[in-house]
């Protein structure tokens, strides 16, 4: 999470605040969910390779929304001062 505190420390600095930050996770929690929905919406068959695939594409997105809202956490908590 260093490069949490070295964002924030930008934002002191006037380059980049807080907002800004929360505004670009936010960005990526819901570009990772709507690409999620795409692929659990596509009812194709492409056999069982494939299937797999899918299987771990959506765990893997999974994974980076909780990331990202961990993160959101995180950055919720820290005082702007």
């Amino acid at each position: 999470m260093d490069w949490i505190e070295t964002l924030l420390k930008k934002s002191r600095e006037k380059t980049l605040t807080k907002a800004e930050v929360l505004h670009s996770l936010f960005h990526m929690i819901e570009v990772n969910e709507n690409t999620l929905n795409q692929i659990q919406m596509d009812k194709r068959d492409f056999g069982p390779e494939l299937a797999e695939f899918k299987k771990s594409e959506i765990d893997d997105i999974n994974f980076h929304i909780k990331y990202y809202r961990g993160l959101v956490n995180f950055i919720n908590n820290i005082s702007e001062n």
